[in-house]
């Protein structure tokens, strides 16, 4: 668990914000951020080959992984990477741009770790026309809140990635929602809307999980349960070996 410490603020529904920095700590099938990391930290080598052997296998260009991080609150763009320099004083930042290692873009003073990798970044400037809403909708949705919707409403960018691209591993869903439930339900992750439960998000506190996990059963009887299945497989091998040997007699 790594916590970013400092000062806190308190949310609309009275939680401190700074807890929203909080890394890792979860770890469902060991899914926290350091293993996720670790796992993307692998030869271009070995990523051309997996490539090539999903594209083979699947007849289909193989996907990675999309992580979006929702802020309850942040800094503006005009203080991080649209700083306005040549506006007037009452629409520009306060701070100064630096270059980065792609010409022609700028980012603020405050960035140069971020200023020195900025070819591996997409900067998104065609985001207009906000409602302003105290409402996550239109992050996860990408659409207005006041605008027609279908029936059951529209679908959260997780649940329409799974729709479209589907999980790269069978035994790993689509989309995870590792967010914390909000009292203040507007700030909450949205769910699949017309797409329906097959592509809703699994949650470390919903449903899905709960029934992953072992009721009214103990430690001890989860060993005992463990030594009898190694017992099952020893005596699997054991009489196949003895088969191939010939070691039963036959009826």
């Amino acid at each position: 668990m790594l916590t970013i410490e400092g000062q806190t603020v308190q949310l609309c529904d009275k939680l401190p914000r700074r807890s929203f920095l909080q890394i890792g700590g979860l770890a469902m099938g060991g899914l926290s951020l350091p293993e996720v990391l670790h796992a993307q930290n692998v030869s271009k080598d070995t990523v051309a080959g997996r490539e090539a052997t999903a594209r083979s296998s699947s007849g289909r260009p193989p996907h990675r992984a999309v992580i979006m991080i929702f802020l309850g609150g942040g800094p503006p763009h005009q203080d991080m990477l649209d700083l306005k320099p040549d506006a007037p004083s009452e629409t520009r930042g306060e701070f100064q741009p630096i270059a980065t290692n792609v010409p022609g873009i700028q980012i603020s003073e405050l960035m140069p770790r971020v200023a020195a990798m900025m070819d591996k970044f997409a900067v998104i400037r065609s985001l207009v026309g906000s409602e302003g809403r105290h409402d996550s909708f239109e992050c996860y949705t990408g659409r207005h809140l006041t605008s027609p919707q279908p029936e059951r409403g529209w679908p959260a960018i997780g649940s329409t990635i799974s729709r479209l691209c589907g999980p790269v591993d069978p035994a790993v869903p689509p989309f995870v929602d590792l967010s914390q439930s909000m009292k203040y339900r507007p700030w909450n992750t949205k769910g699949p809307g017309y797409l329906g439960s097959v592509h809703a998000p699994v949650r470390s506190d919903g449903a899905t999980v709960q029934n992953m996990k072992l009721r009214d059963v103990s430690v001890e009887r989860l060993h005992h349960r463990t030594q009898l299945l190694r017992s099952l497989d020893r005596f699997r091998r054991d009489t196949d070996a003895r088969l191939a040997a010939g070691g039963f007699d036959r009826f």
